[in-house]
């Protein structure tokens, strides 16, 4: 059975946001960039998010998180949160993964490839297939130097905050992490990713 009522949480890069859906539908999205301030923002948007949609966190149904990869401090902030979220309200946690997540966020283009920024010159890189409108994972996400994908980078490939990083590549499609997309996957999803006890929940590094 799909959790009706959802508040999901973005923090695997620069983006930090939470959305609430509500069978499928989104009722509030609270997002923006915030470079090393997930910590000290987070809380509030929570608070934001749910006032917005006229919900409390008594009324949700389960708590999605962006699980990676990503980055280090901004995914163990977001599943932090969801954690805490979680103990004190007997919810589960729906784990996301990023890069899915930012491949849903462009169904309409369908991408089977992604790249995702980690740092230096290295990228995470990762393939999928599309069933019915929906990412579905190829190859597990694999990290490295951007150098050892440009063969494999085409025109069907997304990037997100590598621009500085692909001197030489095709037009490649623009991602952006959300909250939204975090949570529509999470409810899409929910019997197949769900952990009604996530104690022992990491995030994907």
């Amino acid at each position: 059975m799909k959790s009706k009522l959802i508040l999901s949480i973005e923090s695997s890069s620069t983006i930090c946001g939470v959305a609430v859906i509500e069978k499928g539908d989104i009722l509030s999205l609270v997002e923006k960039s915030a470079y090393r301030k997930h910590a000290e923002i987070l809380p509030g948007f929570i608070q934001i998010a749910l006032e917005q949609s006229k919900k409390t966190v008594s009324d949700l149904d389960a708590i999605a998180v962006s699980i990676g990869p990503g980055s280090f401090t901004g995914l163990r902030i977001g599943l932090g949160m969801a954690k805490g979220l979680a103990y004190s309200h007997n919810l589960p946690i729906i784990p996301v993964p990023t890069m899915t997540s930012m491949a849903f966020g462009l169904h309409a283009a369908k991408p089977t490839k992604g790249l995702s920024y980690s740092h230096g010159k290295r990228i995470f890189y990762q393939e999928f297939n599309w069933e019915n409108g929906f990412p579905i994972s190829k190859t597990k996400p694999e990290v490295g130097d951007i150098d050892d994908f440009l063969e494999k980078i085409d025109s069907s490939t997304f990037q997100w905050n590598c621009e500085s990083i692909l001197t030489k590549s095709p037009q490649l499609i623009e991602a952006t992490p959300s909250a939204k997309n975090v949570g529509f996957l999470a409810y899409h999803e929910g019997d197949n990713w769900l952990i009604e006890k996530p104690y022992d929940l990491v995030p994907e590094y």
